[in-house]
């Protein structure tokens, strides 16, 4: 079954979680209420950065793919910011607090500068930019090939 995944509000929501936890690790936030939750929200950010990116890769016709994958790199480039704040902050959730989750930051931010990396080689560079009411031979195929 091919499900339609809407990429723009995706990442939305991702920039909204990102915020609202680098909020809670800017605040005096109390980490035995706090510390286990902003772990799990970590981490489901990440799988879910590494989900939209599989699906942007894999759908190359997609009319708005370009500009989506600036918008999953922008999103991405706040998600370490915000894994930045944790390992090098000093507030109460952070690496300083519990060196524990050393480890598990440092394998966040090395797979979000992968995935950095995977979108700088998908992105086109301005010299192969298109113009976007130009159809293509594949568009112009696809739309016609039903009648």
């Amino acid at each position: 079954m091919n499900k339609r995944i809407n990429f723009e509000d995706n990442i939305f929501i991702l920039n909204v979680r990102i915020r609202m936890v680098r909020d809670l690790v800017l605040l005096d936030a109390d980490p035995d209420i706090f510390l286990e939750k902003t772990l799990d929200d970590l981490d489901f950010i990440d799988a879910t950065l590494a989900l939209l990116l599989d699906g942007l890769m894999k759908n190359d016709k997609l009319i708005e793919r370009t500009e989506q994958l600036h918008n999953l790199w922008e999103t991405e480039t706040q998600f370490e910011e915000l894994l930045s704040d944790i390992a090098n902050g000093s507030g109460s959730i952070s690496v300083a607090q519990f060196p524990v989750i050393q480890d598990r930051v440092a394998a966040m931010a090395n797979l979000s500068s992968n995935r950095k990396s995977l979108i700088d080689d998908s992105r086109p560079r301005d010299s192969e930019e298109i113009d976007p009411m130009v159809v293509s031979t594949d568009e112009l195929n696809e739309l016609l090939k039903d009648l």
